[in-house]
């Protein structure tokens, strides 16, 4: 009896401490969170006043590293929260989804961000199974508000599955970049749902509010916020840059970026030193670009150099074909000029499907339309395409080429160094003044990706110091690049021995020079 009376006073003490305490302040789009021995305070930059503003269905904010998108999402949560009609006692409830790509990066990067600013903002209830839930109930200075969050990591696919039964207001994704599409779909459907209009007549804004660091161009995400199919429900929040030029070039701090008063003196001059262009692009700059965090197979290559947005094809100039099989399989396109540059024009892949249907229903059909006039001079696949039974050779991969009418090889070896070599004897060289090996942006998107980024060596885990493994890892890059190795491996070779051959010496003889 006792301990049900006193369970009953703290209760009462709570609910006390709720509706008579204030714990947060909003005027306009400026955030008090009263703590103590001091207040935490939220001033939205530009970017900010302006994401704030936006009642866009689906909103996303992309910016260099240190740039506060992560505050400024968790801000606008909490403010959607507090704007949020009185529907149940007079408590103003929203329920919302926190998702990340792992369930590592959810609890080290994004509940931390989280609990940074939030962390003792009114009466916290936590659940951790079967997902980590926590529940703030606190008071805004209009009465009482309850935030329900669901934090949600998207380790494998099978958790978007985790998706399909969530009834929430909103949804809050943390680097958007690093999540399937899928999640974005599925999560169009889920919010809106909590509450339902049975229990709150009242219109309230719901949707998904997303950051970023910036991605490949070819990446589905500045595909979808700038295609014009979603003008009015999408919409892009783009940050200042960390880093201008100077009068000479050089790179000093950007005065006007965001965040930057939270921020180490230098901080981005000092992120850039030693870096790549392509990583000051993207990390210091918050442009879209390429970036890998593995080691790169090919650092002779130059996206600058060894690359353009369009390569004209040659009409009526031969093709030379390079193939990897398997369930992902890819054919590259190449094109040898007279004065003997190599050009990449065109690729086709395809994830799921066998050598016959992707030869019948895609490479054929592609050719035929896009090289009409060029015969196919070679082609080349990977070696393991051969069926040990030469009886049964249609039901091999090369042999499936060859009825299908693409007289195809293969490749002088499987071993992947030669293999790698050979693409660099093109690398390292010119021809005519220009780069030996050129490789189309528009029309082999993912061999240059491969190139720049995705095509790596993996890093190994090896405390104080950098190692990688010795072969490149296999990812949806590496298909396209086999390919483009076994029609290397039979052009380097045949010019490294052409040009190690000993040279003939010649015997000009004339008569008109014989003085004796």
């Amino acid at each position: 009896m006792l301990k049900q009376l006193q369970k009953e006073v703290r209760e009462m003490k709570d609910s006390l401490s709720r509706t008579s305490l204030q714990h947060l302040s909003i005027e306009g789009n400026e955030l008090d969170i009263h703590f103590e021995p001091d207040n935490k305070v939220y001033i939205p930059t530009p970017t900010g006043e302006r994401f704030h503003a936006s009642n866009q269905f689906v909103r996303l904010v992309l910016g260099p590293y240190g740039s506060g998108k992560s505050t400024m999402c968790c801000m606008e949560l909490v403010k959607r929260a507090c704007e949020m009609p009185k529907w149940l006692n007079g408590v103003r409830r929203s329920k919302w989804a926190v998702v990340r790509n792992t369930t590592g990066e959810l609890t080290s990067t994004t509940l931390q961000t989280w609990l940074s600013w939030f962390g003792e903002l009114g009466d916290i209830t936590k659940r951790q199974k079967p997902i980590l839930n926590y529940t703030h109930t606190f008071n805004d200075g209009d009465g009482i508000v309850e935030i329900e969050l669901i934090f949600l990591a998207l380790d494998r696919e099978d958790d978007l599955r985790k998706i399909r039964s969530l009834e929430v207001t909103g949804c809050y994704i943390n680097e958007l970049s690093e999540v399937p599409s899928g999640a974005l779909a599925h999560f169009k459907g889920r919010v809106g749902r909590y509450p339902s209009t049975a229990f709150c007549h009242d219109p309230y804004w719901s949707g998904i509010i997303c950051d970023s660091n910036p991605t490949d161009i070819d990446h589905w995400m500045p595909k979808l916020f700038t295609d014009a199919e979603y003008d009015g429900s999408h919409e892009l929040f783009r940050q200042p840059p960390g880093l201008i030029p100077d009068l000479d070039g050089n790179w000093i701090t950007n005065p006007k970026a965001d965040n930057i008063n939270n921020l180490r003196t230098g901080y981005y001059p000092a992120m850039a030193q030693g870096q790549t262009a392509d990583f000051i692009k993207v990390f210091c700059l918050g442009e879209w670009g390429s970036v890998g965090f593995g080691k790169k197979v090919y650092p002779e290559y130059n996206d600058d150099l060894h690359s353009l947005e369009d390569i004209k094809i040659l009409e009526g100039h031969p093709i030379q074909l390079g193939w990897d099989f398997g369930l992902t399989p890819a054919c590259v396109v190449l094109q040898i000029t007279p004065m003997g540059q190599m050009l990449a024009v065109k690729e086709y892949t395809i994830d799921n499907m066998g050598i016959k249907t992707f030869v019948e229903n895609i490479v054929l059909p592609g050719l035929k339309r896009d090289f009409p006039g060029c015969n196919i001079e070679s082609s080349y696949g990977d070696p393991s395409g051969v069926s040990p039974d030469q009886i049964m050779e249609e039901l091999s991969a090369i042999g499936i080429l060859n009825s299908s009418g693409i007289p195809t090889q293969p490749g002088r070896s499987n071993i992947i160094e030669p293999r790698l070599q050979s693409v660099r004897f093109f690398l390292n060289r010119m021809v005519d003044g220009k780069p030996a090996f050129v490789v189309s942006r528009r029309g082999c998107p993912m061999l240059r990706r491969g190139f720049v980024k995705d095509y790596c060596y993996r890093r190994v885990h090896a405390p104080g110091e950098e190692r990688f493994r010795d072969v490149p890892d296999k990812n949806i890059a590496s298909h396209i690049h086999d390919a483009l190795q076994y029609v290397c491996m039979e052009f380097a070779a045949d010019q490294i021995v052409s040009e190690k051959a000993p040279k003939k010496k010649m015997n000009f003889y004339n008569p008109a020079f014989n003085w004796v």
